[in-house]
């Protein structure tokens, strides 16, 4: 499964840092951390034998808000998150990430952090065989002024530095609606539009999502498999499902892999795609993601071959035809 090529369309940057090099940039730059040894770090910002839990998971990232020393260390973090899906043979990423994460701890100006990602990215890409697609990230965490801030900055950057927006966040507490206005301002600048919805929440998100909000893709979306409705929305609007398994089960919104909805949701003729999330935080690879796909989940080569195909149907990739001409002989 490692020598199978791979599409990944849901992966944040925040989510793919190395442990180890979390605690060589901390070491070096005198950066405060609750723990320096590597395995009680791991078991601070990972999930180890912790109860499967959504709010726990989120609460993961709160060591990583205001980490970020200097330029260089962003733009290790960017290369190295590029060289890790590489080696994994991920042909085409799409990494989320948001500016005001990376920001906010020396309070560097946003549109510097852009640049700074955006070049390690293309230093990647140079270096490794794999193509990689900037998406921002908003959360509904913070607030609406906050957000909007930088998805007005973002939308001078579409089809350059981004080319999707999502809302990422605790869908539990925070409505996507009050966003609504913010995705039409990314539609208008020409950037794909997704969001993470029917993961904690019910499939009414995915709905609305769909239906409100104007969204190509839903992160996660699996509560779409518990509502006709939904999975006829997502049928006839021919929507994606950006589908994060491990996490799945991290956040315990699925009990096992073996009950996970994928596969009722991809026989019913759903768009899915199988994909990583925050491959550090769950200690995975995409490559572990296809495994557990075909031995605990019954899907065939040939099922994760279309699942590649479907991926490249519906990724953000500015010049499509041209990327389905280079890869898609990887799947035939």
């Amino acid at each position: 499964m490692r020598s199978f090529p791979k599409v990944d369309l849901h992966r944040h940057l925040e989510g793919s840092i190395r442990i180890e090099t979390f605690l060589d940039i901390a070491q070096k730059e005198n950066v405060s951390l609750p723990s320096y040894d590597l395995e009680g770090f791991r078991r601070l910002i990972q999930v180890t034998h912790d109860q499967p839990d959504f709010l726990n998971f989120l609460n993961k990232f709160k060591i990583f808000r205001g980490f970020y020393p200097n330029r260089q260390a962003i733009e290790r973090i960017a290369y190295e998150g590029v060289e890790d899906a590489a080696r994994d043979n991920i042909k085409y990423l799409e990494l989320r990430y948001s500016p005001t994460h990376f920001a906010c701890g020396q309070r560097f100006p946003e549109d510097e952090v852009i640049r700074w990602v955006q070049g390690a990215l293309e230093q990647a890409m140079e270096d490794h065989d794999i193509e990689v697609v900037p998406i921002l990230t908003i959360s509904r965490d913070y607030g609406i002024e906050l957000a909007e801030h930088t998805v007005n900055l973002a939308a001078r950057y579409a089809g350059k530095y981004f080319f999707g927006l999502d809302l990422a966040g605790d869908e539990i507490h925070h409505s996507a609606r009050p966003f609504q206005r913010l995705f039409e301002r990314a539609k208008d600048a020409g950037m794909g539009l997704t969001l993470h919805a029917g993961e904690a929440g019910g499939a009414e998100n995915v709905i609305e999502a769909v239906k409100s909000l104007g969204c190509d893709r839903i992160g996660h979306g699996i509560k779409a498999a518990q509502s006709e409705e939904a999975m006829d929305i997502l049928a006839e609007y021919d929507v994606m499902l950006e589908i994060c398994p491990t996490s799945n089960i991290h956040t315990g919104v699925v009990t096992s892999l073996e009950d996970h909805p994928l596969k009722v949701l991809y026989h019913r003729g759903i768009p899915v795609s199988l994909n990583t999330d925050d491959p550090m935080i769950s200690n995975i690879t995409l490559t572990d993601e296809y495994v557990n796909a075909a031995t605990k989940m019954g899907f065939s080569d040939e099922d994760l071959k279309q699942l590649n195909r479907m991926a490249l149907e519906h990724c953000f990739h500015p010049d499509k035809a041209e990327l389905k001409r280079k890869l898609n002989d990887n799947w035939n």
